[in-house]
């Protein structure tokens, strides 16, 4: 009798144990499924590039028509989503960056007495400044798209589109070269970025914005090239988060949101569907934030952190709302 009272009731645990199993493995799909799989693979194509490439070519057709002087050397690109392939449909401005290479700032004054008097016999002062070239620039791009369409802020030059034209935000800014030594005959070592000023702060800015593109390639191709079409898949659900007021766009710059992106693991971009990768990520963000991990996070330039104090970095605090405000919508849809 003790017997058979003992085989039941492990038959009813092992019953129960596997219908809680079940039950859990249902929520746990559940979850992963919250937003179908088809929609997912929309919000991951990227969005149209004729404009923007347009929007570009008109740019630069200004930046090179001017008469520079000989000595005068500039390199003109994009930067942001367009650069990195991660534009989606609701973008509707371009970056362009015009890199003044004539002269150069660095961070010489972290060199040793040794290797700052070795830099001063190697480089003079520049002929021209930042400033002169920003003003030359500003007056062609007023010539040429007329003053009432150009906005001079503090980091960026604004030009409104018009047209078929895009909006666009032109930053002008100088080589910057990160020395981590400098002697004589080995000048090289150094992590190129790029600097300027606020015209109305004078806080200097730096990054590196060929580190972020390069880094972002190279986990892209990691992860067997998922790892872009998720950021433009979150960038829509940051979409969609604004348009319910749950965030605002400035205290979520996609900027910041791809960096946040790029500290996921490789491994969570390798899953078989974009269902499994948002879930991966958004647990991943779920437990870096209650293992107190975010802080560790870096730039997708791997040079500077990515939360801290300056303009050139995240809060923690908006960072993690962006990271709840997602897990909410994902589990709501």
């Amino acid at each position: 009798m003790l017997i058979r009272k003992i085989i039941a009731y492990f038959q009813r645990y092992f019953s129960y144990t596997k219908r809680y199993l079940q039950a859990k493995k249902n929520r746990h799909r559940e979850r992963i499924m919250a937003i179908t799989e088809n929609q997912l693979s929309t919000w991951s194509n990227q969005g149209a590039t004729k404009t923007s490439q347009l929007t570009y070519n008109s740019i630069k057709t200004c930046i090179n028509n001017i008469s520079w002087n000989d000595d005068i050397k500039y390199n003109i690109y994009l930067q942001g989503s367009y650069k990195n392939y991660t534009n989606i449909r609701a973008n509707s401005d371009i970056d362009v960056v015009v890199e003044f290479t004539s002269v150069f700032y660095s961070n010489r004054d972290e060199l040793s007495s040794e290797e700052l008097d070795d830099f001063n016999e190697v480089y003079d002062d520049g002929k021209y400044s930042l400033n002169d070239f920003r003003g030359a620039l500003i007056e062609s791009l007023n010539e040429y798209y007329d003053e009432k369409n150009i906005e001079i802020g503090d980091k960026a030059i604004r030009i409104d589109g018009f047209n078929g034209r895009l909006d666009a935000d032109i930053v002008c800014c100088a080589t910057y070269r990160n020395y981590q030594s400098f002697k004589k005959n080995k000048t090289t070592d150094y992590i190129e970025g790029i600097t300027f000023f606020g015209s109305e702060s004078n806080d200097q800015i730096i990054n590196f914005p060929n580190k972020h593109y390069k880094n972002g390639a190279t986990k892209n191709s990691n992860c067997n090239t998922n790892f872009k079409s998720t950021v433009r898949i979150i960038k829509n659900i940051k979409t969609k988060l604004i348009e319910g007021n749950q965030i605002t766009k400035e205290k979520c710059p996609s900027y910041y949101i791809e960096c946040l992106l790029y500290n996921v693991p490789d491994k969570a971009f390798k899953e078989n569907n974009y269902s499994s990768i948002i879930f991966s990520v958004l647990k991943f963000w779920e437990d870096s934030i209650k293992n107190d991990n975010l802080e560790n996070f870096v730039c997708q330039n791997e040079i500077i952190d990515l939360f801290g104090p300056s303009e050139q970095q995240w809060s923690i605090k908006n960072a993690k709302k962006f990271i709840n405000k997602s897990i909410t919508f994902w589990n709501n849809y």
